[in-house]
């Protein structure tokens, strides 16, 4: 037994020190046999996607090599006929029928709808043509010295057939080992020595062994990243859908609490001297810091997963920017800060954006800088960089961001130490998250943040210009007012519906509400006029829609403004059927948004 150990040692170091390529080899086949070992397999359904992904990503590839492959062939018969005293009739046909072959397959690849259906059966043919062609133009020469300058048309093949994942593992391998022995037994069979056979024999194993070990690689890092991205794709869906459910089921209640909300701070406005008044503000502010927190996560979610496309438009950078300071100056001076707004005196004056997203994008830009600023001011204001692009500032004086914390303030749900250090900067550490997916979101958009601790920050939104003259405008509506309106509310949750008909009550609006399409018509019945506007959930119970609703209303009273008020993501080709005057805003809506929208519906 010691003595079997000992020659096997020595024998191991004979070679190691006399044939390095032996070892090459056996060291090349240790590490195919734990790359093979370390292919996974997936179930068949998945191992399906596996190569239909593979095999489309593969067609260019292949329809190249096809075409260089016909297009070297067409030059080798050029080449001979050219060098040689010229090619017999039935080399030059075979040589241009393997040409033809080539092309033909190039062009199925190329005409077919599914290509990638096809490729796996279309290479095989490629290079069994082509290594059939070798043997062939060997044999058909007949002289025993040509196969030196012939086995190594086998090398580009197996190039080809091993960088390559068009094949399954078990195809290529027949196929490398099959033509490594084949072309050698022809050269063998028409008469060449071994001694010319073995070391071509040799280079060719030892590339199949090489091969078959940068395949197996490829193969498992192809198989791990497409179980990662099949795993984020999962996740993906599973976040979509538990988004979908926690808005079903968080909507509703969020918007109630707002209702009811609004209406308690009316009802406390008319008594300053009690002394519940500020746990009322401080509710109302809560409850709108929550529905706006929510509303950005779920914006967040819509932008990265192409639920939400950006709508782009071209409109006036002033108008967006004055609306802006007439929201914000009352949250600036209760904070003692001087907000500073400086229009554009010269043109450029309007830029290419989707005006909602952008709005949201400078308001949470804004805000910040109020929140973290003490004493001093806040500026916005826009510098011309270029005949396309714009750079709006949103500077401050506030007390600036620390060089580590720059990476994170765009994280969500990140609060650094300043949300605790101040009381007034309330928030869910949202804000700055949704301003930046938003900003990746939009075209030719982007971002720059800089600041120095206790100095100020300076957030930079480079925008682009609108080359073409504005086709339409977009402008907030201010001022708004909606006491005296006659609205009809519909929703088949109870609540809500109370909640949004005491929260209009408390507005001034005469207000008539319904859960159904029966009730709406009984409701339509009663009236003495139409409602000035509709406000109406669009799922309804008993599977009916807004549509229903807008029908059975037009049907009585004639065309009426509608605010579409849901929860639930509504389809493009649902909305196409909606009304011209039909405007869309989904739970939870606070006060300001709501009123906004009403007077906007019905012209105010």
């Amino acid at each position: 037994m010691r003595r079997n150990q000992a020659e096997t040692a020595s024998r191991n170091q004979h070679l190691h020190k006399f044939a390095p390529s032996w070892l090459s080899i056996k060291k090349c086949s240790t590490l195919f046999k734990s790359k093979t070992a370390s292919l996974d397999s997936f179930d068949a359904n998945t191992e399906k996607l596996f190569w239909q992904e593979l095999h489309t990503e593969t067609v260019s590839t292949s329809k190249a090599a096809l075409l260089l492959g016909a297009a070297a062939f067409l030059a080798f018969v050029i080449l001979d006929v050219t060098t040689k005293d010229g090619l017999s009739a039935v080399e030059f046909i075979g040589r241009c029928l393997i040409v033809l072959a080539l092309c033909e397959l190039f062009s199925h690849l190329h005409y077919h709808q599914q290509a990638h259906t096809q490729i796996t059966r279309v290479v095989k043919l490629s290079i069994t043509i082509s290594v059939i062609n070798l043997i062939a133009v060997m044999l058909i020469d007949g002289d025993p010295a040509f196969y030196i300058e012939t086995w190594p048309g086998l090398l580009p093949i197996y190039f080809f057939t091993y960088g390559q994942m068009v094949l399954p593992i078990f195809d290529t391998i027949v196929f490398g080992w099959l033509s490594s022995f084949a072309l050698p037994l022809a050269g063998y069979l028409m008469g060449t020595e071994i001694v010319t056979l073995i070391p071509s024999l040799l280079i060719l194993s030892i590339v199949n062994l090489f091969g078959l070990c940068t395949r197996c690689q490829l193969e498992v890092h192809s198989r791990n990243s497409f179980r990662e991205r099949r795993k984020a794709e999962y996740a993906a869906e599973d976040k979509s859908l538990f988004l979908r459910q926690i808005s079903h089921n968080l909507r509703q209640p969020l918007q109630a609490m707002s209702c009811y909300s609004s209406v308690l701070e009316a009802a406390y406005t008319e008594k300053p001297s009690d002394p519940q008044k500020p746990i009322v503000g401080k509710l109302c502010s809560a409850i709108d810091e929550l529905n706006n927190a929510f509303n950005h996560v779920l914006d967040i979610a819509n932008l990265e997963t192409g639920k939400q496309i950006p709508l782009l438009t071209i409109f006036d950078i002033n108008v967006l920017l004055a609306s802006l300071e007439d929201q914000f100056a009352p949250q600036a001076a209760k904070r003692g800060l001087k907000l500073k707004v400086r229009l554009r005196a010269k043109r450029p004056y309007t830029v290419y954006s989707d005006p909602y997203i952008l709005s949201q994008v400078i308001s949470n830009l804004i805000d910040n800088a109020i929140k973290y600023t003490n004493s001093g001011w806040v500026l916005i204001g826009t510098v011309k960089l270029s005949n396309n692009q714009l750079k709006l500032h949103i500077r401050d004086t506030g007390i600036g961001i620390a060089e580590p914390q720059k990476r994170s303030i765009f994280k969500e749900f990140y609060r650094g130490h300043r949300r605790s250090d101040d009381p007034q900067a309330s928030g869910l550490g949202i804000g700055l998250a949704y301003v930046l997916t938003a900003v990746e979101h939009l075209p030719d958009h982007t971002l720059s943040v800089y600041s120095t601790p206790n100095r100020g920050s300076d957030f930079q939104l480079y925008l682009p210009i609108a080359i073409e003259p504005p086709y339409c405008k977009w402008a907030p509506n201010k001022n708004n007012t909606v006491a005296g309106s006659f609205v009809l509310i519909i929703d088949d949750d109870h609540k809500v519906l109370n909640a949004l008909a005491e929260q209009l009550s408390a507005w001034g609006c005469l207000v008539q509400k319904a859960n159904s399409k029966a009730e709406t018509l009984a409701v339509l019945g009663e009236i003495i006029r139409p409602p000035d506007l509709l406000i109406t959930d669009f799922f309804l119970e008993n599977n009916e829609t807004a549509h229903d609703i807008i029908a059975a209303i037009e049907a009585d009273c004639g065309p009426v403004p509608t605010i579409i008020l849901s929860a639930q993501a509504i389809s493009s080709e649902e909305k196409a059927k909606w009304p011209k005057s039909t405007l869309l805003l989904r739970k939870p809506a606070n006060a300001a948004v709501l009123m906004e929208m009403m007077a906007k519906a019905m012209g105010k």
